[in-house]
């Protein structure tokens, strides 16, 4: 597993980071800004106010999988946390990285 997270860019969850003054973020970039929605319903700067950066994007993406999986009835599994997320936007992978 720790190959794939290490070849594979773009798997960091920072699709759910808002735009700043200073940066523009991936969600808003095509072709994310045309499938990517739901984004209200994870709102990481509550989540940073009520864990103190104790949890990752990617961990909450991780999270948000298995939470959805197991809603419509299909196998559930025990998700790992521990994931760091990217210190820096990557514009580029956005758009040409997608899983």
């Amino acid at each position: 597993m720790s190959k794939i997270w290490v070849t594979v860019k773009g798997c960091d969850g920072s699709i759910l980071i808002d735009n700043s003054s200073t940066i523009e973020i991936e969600k808003n970039i095509f072709p994310n800004v045309n499938f990517a929605k739901g984004f209200d319903v994870f709102d990481k700067a509550a989540q940073e106010d009520a864990c103190g950066g104790t949890i990752s994007c990617s961990d909450i993406l991780a999270i948000a999988a298995e939470v959805s999986v197991s809603v419509v009835g299909r196998p559930s599994w025990a998700v790992l946390l521990g994931r760091r997320d990217s210190l820096i936007v990557n514009k580029s992978g956005a758009k040409t990285a997608l899983p």
